[in-house]
């Protein structure tokens, strides 16, 4: 499984770390990621489009984190914001649909 940790575009904090529900769904993309912590949640699914990374209409920024940076899952914004900083890699920029 891909680790993903994904920042809400709107305010900055982080929507989730793929790492915390270790194999809980298939994640091999970014929106499966965006679902996997929605579901979590409990939101209503919804649909997520890809857009370019300075889009202004983005919900969500999805960073790539390389499995030899860390195995271990962020318990804190603050440790989460810096894996991101140190390891990550933005991969797409999402805009979400029937939210």
């Amino acid at each position: 499984m891909a680790r993903f940790i994904v920042v809400d575009r709107g305010t900055g904090r982080v929507y989730g770390d793929t790492a915390r529900f270790s194999g809980d769904g298939k994640v091999v993309s970014p929106a499966d990621a965006v679902s996997l912590f929605d579901r979590q949640v409990g939101r209503a699914p919804r649909g997520f489009g890809y857009v370019k990374p300075d889009s202004g209409c983005a919900s969500y920024d999805v960073y790539e984190i390389p499995p030899s940076s860390s195995a271990s899952a962020t318990v804190s914004e603050r440790e989460a914001q810096t894996l991101i900083r140190e390891h990550g890699s933005l991969v797409a920029a999402l805009v979400t649909y029937n939210s």
